[in-house]
């Protein structure tokens, strides 16, 4: 059966979310038998969008401040997607009392959806409001209920260090560079999974070489980097994880 293996991109860095996709064009090219109008159609546009990520890159390797700043949002990022995923384990539960409660929070949740991905003003208002919500009344018995309080002592820890590095950012055009290269990553995660998802399809409409081929490059790249992923120890908040080297 044709699959398309697991990656998790939400953990590549910066750096490494554009060398995975860098690769897999590049390979892909490789191949030399490539002539589907749409597969090179979307091969140009990532190459495109994949210069304006790389300038983008540029900017934000040239500034300290900013290196810390990505930083900050990425382990918020990170918080919440743990928060998000320690209530899904009680989605299935066999207590009545914890479904009730996942179903509670979860509606909650769905007021948040996609928040690693607003701007930071907004993400930075939305943590907190999301934090207030789950200390009040309503929805902190349901937080200890489900073994949450912990997620939600991260999220909000993280998003105050955020807040207070940004606040007191030296150079004003940190949030800008930024907020640009978080919006060009989410703009090449669309074109790139679209592609990927298109080459799947093919691969099984069709079943030739041209997109057999493809669908061999893209999924051994993303083994590579799901596997050093997987070997990746989570680093402590005081340390910086080890950039995957780019895969040769």
């Amino acid at each position: 059966m044709k699959v398309l293996l697991l990656l998790s991109l939400t953990r590549l860095s910066i750096l490494e979310f554009g060398q995975h996709i860098k690769t897999v064009v590049q390979n892909i090219l490789k191949l030399g038998n490539i002539t589907d109008t749409v597969l090179l159609q979307y091969l140009s546009t990532i190459n495109q969008q994949l210069t304006d990520y790389d300038k983008a890159m540029l900017q934000v390797r040239k500034s300290d401040e900013t290196k810390k700043i990505v930083a900050a949002d990425l382990k918020r990022d990170h918080a919440f997607i743990s928060m998000q995923r320690q209530l899904s384990v009680y989605e299935l539960s066999e207590d009545e009392a914890e479904v009730e409660a996942y179903t509670s929070l979860n509606t909650l949740f769905k007021t948040y959806h996609g928040i690693q991905k607003w701007n930071f003003e907004e993400e930075t208002s939305g943590i907190e409001n999301l934090v207030s919500d789950l200390n009040n009344a309503k929805y902190k018995p349901l937080v200890v209920a489900l073994n949450m309080t912990a997620f939600v002592t991260r999220l909000n820890n993280n998003n105050i260090a955020f807040k207070i590095l940004f606040d007191g950012r030296i150079q004003e055009v940190a949030d800008k560079e930024v907020s640009d290269t978080k919006s060009l990553r989410t703009t090449l995660k669309n074109t790139y999974e679209d592609m990927v998802d298109y080459a799947l399809a093919m691969s099984k409409a069709k079943d030739n070489d041209e997109f057999n081929k493809t669908l061999d490059v893209i999924n051994a790249v993303r083994k590579y980097y799901a596997d050093l992923l997987a070997q990746r120890k989570p680093a402590k908040d005081s340390e910086t994880e080890d950039e995957i080297p780019p895969m040769n």
